[in-house]
């Protein structure tokens, strides 16, 4: 258990040092979501939010906070609620998307940053659900203080594949989820 002032530090730091997201159009910080939308949520996750992650979104701003694309915010369109339920609808079967794991930070490219009912971070990466060494506070932190999350989750390898258009070589990048399967994963 985290001390409640340590989580208040974080909390005062993320209001006042957050730097501005990396989103692809210019967005403002955003006020911080109501609770009748936190209970929306909450409900359609089946259980409560992780405690440190509903006072960022009660606290500090719904949405916009984080690394990759910035936290989505909690509802409307692209949106951690409409997101949630279009993975809960999607795949093979449907309902194939766990129960509780919220889509949070969009990296691009069907690579999500997620968290748990315990507050893990979980990589969802083309689907392939990986449990990160973060919690929310210790991800929040290691962003805060300018640790490259990307490589800390994700390894990155350089391939040459075949231009389909050119027909020349190209350089690109491939890889994958750094970590272990995540241990609610069905997959």
């Amino acid at each position: 258990m985290t001390d409640s002032s340590e989580d208040d530090e974080l909390l005062e730091r993320l209001r006042a040092e957050a730097p501005p997201p990396r989103v692809r159009a210019p967005v403002a910080r955003v006020a911080p979501a109501s609770e009748e939308v936190v209970a929306a949520v909450e409900r359609a996750a089946g259980g409560p939010l992780d405690s440190f992650l509903r006072r960022v979104y009660r606290e500090v701003a719904d949405g916009g906070i984080g690394p990759g694309y910035a936290s989505l915010p909690l509802a409307g369109d692209e949106s951690v609620l409409s997101t949630y339920a279009a993975f809960r609808s999607a795949g093979p079967a449907a309902g194939d998307w766990p129960e509780g794991l919220l889509p949070i930070w969009d990296w691009g490219c069907a690579t999500w940053s997620c968290v748990d009912p315990a507050g893990s971070v979980v990589t969802s990466d083309q689907g392939r659900l990986t449990l990160t060494p973060f919690n929310v506070r210790s991800w929040l932190r290691a962003w805060l203080e300018g640790v490259d999350l990307w490589s800390e989750i994700y390894e990155d390898e350089r391939a040459t594949i075949l231009d389909p258009f050119t027909r020349r070589p190209v350089l690109t990048k491939k890889g994958a989820a750094r970590g272990r399967p995540w241990p609610g994963s069905r997959r």
